[in-house]
């Protein structure tokens, strides 16, 4: 039996799942509200991690939009992490792979592309560690929690039958495909397309290693559209809230950065990026509407107990404003 959530079965699996739901939790909330303080080495600000660099170092003032948005997916990973441990693990490989393979694509971006920029190496320690734990925490859910019910059946295939549902999620596939690539392949076209700002607002073009890594972020997003797409919505439901909620915080976040700034001056690519994440969100959500009709909800439940349409609508609106009152608490107090 789990120490604190009943429906894990295995002890050790649960306390390194719960590490890596910390670690998580840690960065993303520190990216999300304060990614200008991380990168600014804590100058004359808070914030729960910082990246160590003064103004003498070259990687003072570098890319806090991308380690916000690096937060941003972190922070669905924890939905994910946390969706397991409230709900239990069987048939959640579902989550767990795509999650792993993220981790260790970003191991590998950290170890191969870091730069000497005077910047901390903590991420290049901690992210390896999190990926063994996650691993190990996998493996020990393939006993008695079955982590890999359903596996077994798992195609290649098209699964989802409404047309508007398949087009909308071949639509978030691409874009995320796109973005996957692009950043881990060629970074550089992404940072070429900056419009650099003010240095001790954080706004200085990123480092590659920093978008690449939002790459491997991405890779379990596209992945789990890519599973609802071939498997079939039904019961999905595990797979699609981890996204519904991270696309969220992109939209809210975008909206405050907007409204309170600062924010570098906008190309042409930086505005087709600005709206990726707005319309990724509407039309994922209409996909998982339409996809209630298939099922997708099928099994659904809150701390162990049978959920219903309203009860996730209810929960996801709390979210929304949690996150909301969140950044509104930060630029309030900034």
């Amino acid at each position: 039996m789990g120490m604190l959530f009943s429906r894990i079965k295995s002890a050790p699996a649960e306390g390194l799942l719960l590490l890596c739901t910390l670690v998580t939790l840690v960065y993303s909330l520190n990216f999300m509200f304060a990614s200008a303080c991380y990168v600014t080495g804590g100058e004359g600000c808070f914030s729960l991690l910082n990246n160590g660099t003064t103004s003498a170092d070259a990687g003072w003032g570098m890319g806090a939009p991308e380690f916000a948005f690096n937060g941003l997916l972190m922070f669905g990973l924890l939905m994910s992490n946390l969706l397991i441990l409230n709900e239990g693990a069987k048939g959640k490989w579902t989550i767990m792979l795509p999650v792993l393979i993220g981790f260790v694509v970003g191991t590998v971006v950290l170890w191969t592309m870091w730069d000497d920029i005077g910047a901390s190496e903590a991420p290049r320690f901690v992210t390896p560690i999190v990926t063994l734990a996650y691993a190990a925490a996998y493996y020990l859910l393939m006993a008695e929690d079955e982590v890999n019910d359903g596996l077994s059946d798992f195609s290649v295939g098209l699964g989802v039958k409404d047309p508007v549902s398949i087009v909308g999620l071949l639509l978030v596939i691409a874009t995320g495909a796109f973005y996957v690539v692009r950043q881990l392949v060629n970074p550089e076209s992404l940072i070429e397309a900056i419009n650099a700002g003010d240095l001790a607002d954080g706004l200085g073009a990123p480092p590659e290693v920093t978008v690449a890594f939002s790459g491997a972020l991405l890779i379990p997003y596209v992945l789990w559209a890519a599973l609802i797409l071939t498997q079939g919505a039904k019961g999905m439901w595990p797979v699609a809230h981890p996204p519904l909620f991270a696309f969220m915080a992109v939209v809210v976040a975008n909206y405050f950065a907007f409204v309170f700034g600062p924010v570098r001056e906008f190309s042409e690519q930086n505005q087709m990026d600005a709206m990726a994440g707005p319309m990724t969100l509407l039309i994922f959500l209409v996909v998982y509407l339409r996809l209630r009709d298939e099922g997708i909800e099928e099994g659904m439940t809150f701390s162990g107990e049978p959920s219903d349409s309203r009860g996730f609508d209810f929960m996801f609106t709390c979210v929304v404003v949690m996150v909301s009152f969140g950044y509104f608490l930060v630029n309030m107090l900034s």
